[in-house]
This record gives C-alpha cells, structure tokens and sequence, in this order.
C-alpha cells in the first residue's frame, strides 16, 4: 500500500495481485492534480516494473477527475500497451462516465462495471 501526503490530507491506494492481475484501488474523491495525487502514477509505475501485464484501477471511491489524473492514467494505458499489456478500469462514478463518454476517453480505456469483471476479461482472453 501506499499512502502520499497531499496538502488537504492523505491519499491512499491499495495494491493486491488476483493471480496475474494487480488490482489497485484508489481511496480519495478526486484525481486532481491540485490534491497532489502523485502516488497513482508512482504506483502504476511500481506495478509495471514489478512485471505485471494486467492492472486495473477501482475507482469506486472516486467522484472526480481532473486532467492531470487523465495524465496519469494515459501514462499507464500507453506505457503498458506498448508493452503489450493492459490497463483497465472499473467501478467509474456515473460522473466519471460522462466525463470518460465526452471526452472519449471510453474509446482508449477498457471500462468495466465491477473489479470482478475486469479480471474475469483477462481470463477469458
């Protein structure tokens, strides 16, 4: 786990591996840079370099998103990709939805419903 100190208060991610997959969860209500998240991106880097092929971020806690945390998910998305790896997503708010539809963003990202059906995706394929 890791948890970066941000000027408002503490922003936890928690990491756990379900057989290949590393599953991260991030506990704040915003990814922005103005909260100073910079622990997404290191973890998603820690992940990478750890070898994983599959990560996929719960967003469930999150209501918001500002473009540095598309930054950071971008980073992540085309690091692994071109590695031949994926970065999926899951448990989007219905705000984050709309912001991922117009931006389409929804089109770059594999978005699904439930953590659990993220990982069943990369079981089945």
């Amino acid at each position: 786990m890791i948890t970066s100190e941000s000027p408002g208060r503490p922003v936890t991610i928690t990491s756990k591996l379900v057989g290949t997959v590393t599953v991260l969860h991030v506990s704040d209500r915003a990814l922005t840079a103005s909260e100073g998240n910079t622990g997404l991106r290191h973890e998603v880097r820690h992940a990478i370099d750890s070898g994983t092929h599959t990560i996929v971020l719960n967003l469930q806690d999150v209501a918001d998103i500002d473009s540095s945390g598309v930054a950071d998910l971008a980073s992540g998305h085309l690091t692994l990709a071109n590695g031949g790896r994926s970065l999926k997503l899951c448990h989007l708010s219905k705000k984050l939805k709309h912001i991922f539809a117009i931006t389409r963003l929804s089109n770059v990202f594999e978005i699904y419903e439930t953590e659990a059906d993220a990982i069943a995706s990369v079981k089945s394929t």
